[in-house]
């Protein structure tokens, strides 16, 4: 598919400036995720692992349940401190931040939306170069993009990027968490649940947690620390 200008949706992604996607999911789902080397839409967990569906949006009023929500570069805080608050999740508070190749967004299939996808019954939802572009326009109402919005970011911190599930492990760049402790607890967590665990790269950062702080960090800067941790070995889960 190409826009109105000609180009195709790899080269509205290439001027996006984006190089990942970000998926929220509890941390209680990635047990699940790791065994099954996937991350998987509501739809197809409500048919074949209806333990594990825990959805923020029941009504799913994006009308898109097949798909894996996603955003560009951070992920979506304002969805994260809604869903903190709905009662499947008020007993689990830990949750994880997935960062997945920004290729993901050239799958068959992938709708973008320049707010929140629910907004309007998920009628802002579209394909194509065009659609892509329009999260990153100068203005999304009510929002502005000022000279210290970091690049890759969305003009409208909730725009989302719909995926066709399922995602395949492979395609997780990094796993994030708000402290190092937040790391020890969950390889704890799976070391008890004897889940293996792949090699993946650990990124603390607490910012990513915080809808305020994130907010403000993505819109005038700076860029986030996201350090690197590296467990320690007895911390790890052998595959």
């Amino acid at each position: 598919m190409t826009s109105a200008n000609g180009i195709t949706l790899a080269e509205a992604l290439q001027r996006s400036k984006a190089t990942r996607l970000a998926h929220f999911t509890p941390a209680r789902s990635f047990a699940h995720i790791l065994r099954d080397r996937a991350i998987r839409s509501s739809k197809d967990l409500a048919d074949s692992a209806p333990e594990q569906f825990t959805p923020t949006d029941r009504a799913r009023f994006d009308r898109q349940p097949d798909k894996v929500c996603c955003t560009f570069q951070f992920p979506n805080g304002y969805y994260l401190a809604q869903a903190r608050q709905k009662p499947d999740h008020l007993n689990y508070p830990d949750w994880i931040c997935l960062f997945l190749d920004v290729e993901l967004a050239l799958r068959d299939g992938t709708l973008f939306a320049p707010c929140n996808a629910a907004k309007q019954n998920g009628t802002r939802l579209r394909p194509g170069p065009d659609a892509l572009l329009e999260l990153f326009a100068p203005t999304s109402e009510p929002w502005r993009r000022g000279a210290g919005h970091l690049p890759g970011a969305a003009t409208n911190l909730q725009a989302e990027v719909l995926v066709p599930g399922p995602i395949s492990l492979e395609h997780v760049l990094a796993v994030a968490l708000p402290s190092r402790e937040a790391v020890t607890t969950e390889l704890a967590r799976l070391r008890l649940l004897q889940v293996s665990v792949p090699a993946l790269a650990w990124i603390v950062e607490p910012v990513l947690f915080d809808r305020n702080r994130l907010s403000n960090r993505v819109r005038n800067g700076p860029a986030l620390a996201e350090s690197a941790y590296v467990p320690q070995q007895c911390d790890e889960v052998s595959p």
